[in-house]
């Protein structure tokens, strides 16, 4: 209402480019939340992914290679976590906090603090600063993913097996449903996609950092799952809903933005509008 240019294609288009990281984090979250846990990883697992394509694309391996190392080492991490929490029955929150401070020391390891600039990578850039028909890839990945994820949720009986884990897990284990491999494969999956979303971050700027996926990534990440509707006690979420509360916080900081207030202001009402929304949603469910 107070800026027309809100409405603009170009602007909406901004949106999604904007939360495409964070949606597609999102969407391996949703999974994990689901069932009753959380991943507080997702941060330095996105970063060290950015590393590992850079250095696998600086040893001469080709694209497709750099991709799939990222990718695999953060389905490993994931499935590291999901083991640990339920094979050991570790509290989620614990055993994702220490991978966290894990994660991002290795990283530091593997690329120091400093950045390094990915030059002569035409098909890496193209992932995070492509454009096709107008539309940046980013939009159109996580799009894609995010189609894949609901023929998963709700075209498989992998979503049903995942909202009975986090329902009653006990009941579900008593049903012979494998509660292990569940919980190994939504926190492999979240795994995976934010080391997805890492590797298009690194395309984005040029650059591989041990310091990207800063502290309240996760955050983002987690509130937008929850303001899709998933409950953080497990048992019920939607991806399509996830997508709603990702398109929300975009809207909410582009919003801002346009209206030039200034970042100490937006993070306050961000926190008060995140807070609202998320107390009306549990009065509703309760």
């Amino acid at each position: 209402m107070l800026e027309p240019a809100f409405l603009s294609g170009s602007n909406l288009i901004g949106i999604l480019r904007s939360v495409s990281l964070i949606g597609i984090m999102a969407l391996g979250m949703t999974f994990v939340i689901m069932t009753g846990g959380i991943d507080l990883s997702v941060g330095p697992v996105s970063a060290i992914a950015g590393l590992v394509a850079y250095f696998a694309l600086l040893s001469g391996y080709g694209v497709g290679v750099a991709l799939l190392a990222g990718a695999g080492l953060g389905l490993l991490i994931g499935i590291a976590n999901g083991l640990l929490v339920a094979s050991l029955g570790l509290p989620a929150i614990i055993v994702t906090l220490g991978t966290l401070s894990i994660v991002r020391g290795t990283a530091l390891l593997l690329g120091g603090p400093e950045l390094h600039a990915i030059r002569d990578q035409a098909a890496y850039s193209a992932i995070g600063a492509g454009n096709l028909g107008g539309v940046p890839v980013p939009v159109l990945i996580f799009l894609a993913l995010a189609a894949l994820a609901w023929i998963l949720q709700d075209r498989t009986p992998f979503g049903t097996v995942v909202a009975a884990v986090g329902d009653n897990e006990r009941a579900a284990w008593l049903s012979g449903l494998n509660v292990t491999a569940t919980k190994a494969a939504a926190y492999g999956l979240c795994g995976c996609l934010a080391a997805v979303a890492g590797m298009i971050q690194s395309s984005q700027v040029h650059t591989a950092s041990a310091t990207y996926g800063k502290f309240g990534t996760e955050l983002d990440v987690i509130a937008a799952v929850v303001l899709g509707g998933t409950q953080l006690s497990g048992g019920a979420g939607s991806v399509t809903r996830t997508l709603l509360g990702v398109l929300f916080l975009g809207i909410l900081n582009n919003g801002m933005n346009i209206l030039n207030i200034s970042i100490d202001i937006q993070l306050i009402a961000k926190g008060i509008i995140i807070a609202l929304a998320l107390s009306l949603a549990a009065r509703r469910a309760g």
